[in-house]
């Protein structure tokens, strides 16, 4: 099995909400509330690249020290270090979108880390929450073929 982990923190934005700039943590809720938004989708594509920027260069350096690409059939297991239990894990899991989209835009000296991710690269996902980590709340997520 291979590991990376990511600090919860790519998933947090500054926005303008109730007229005050605030971070936000980008989560299904928050995805929900930005396409309820006039030019909601073009705010929400500017987002998702932003956290993809915060993404790409941790898988970029786990490449660069030996992680190998995902290979096809791969099951994920996502193992969440929440900061407060102030979210559900529903609206975290959420953000899966994010991390395999970053995957798929990551690539070392032309090798993609991620193909695809569509059914005949990613088959299964497995979500655990695994208590509170104020100082580093973070997802490891492992794989394995």
């Amino acid at each position: 099995m291979t590991e990376i982990v990511i600090p919860l923190t790519a998933f947090i934005l500054p926005m303008k909400k109730q007229g005050k700039m605030r971070l936000v943590k980008m989560t299904l809720n928050n995805w929900i509330m930005i396409h309820g938004m006039r030019a909601g989708r073009m705010i929400a594509n500017k987002r998702k690249h932003q956290i993809q920027a915060k993404i790409m260069p941790l898988v970029d350096q786990a490449m660069v020290d030996g992680l190998a690409p995902i290979g096809a059939k791969t099951k994920f297991k996502f193992d969440w270090y929440l900061p407060d239990r102030r979210t559900d894990l529903d609206n975290w899991t959420f953000t899966h979108k994010f991390i395999f989209d970053a995957f798929q835009a990551s690539s070392v000296r032309g090798q993609v880390f991620m193909p695809n991710d569509n059914l005949n690269f990613v088959v299964a996902t497995y979500d655990d929450f695994r208590g509170i980590d104020k100082d580093n709340p973070r997802v490891e997520i492992n794989w394995e073929n």
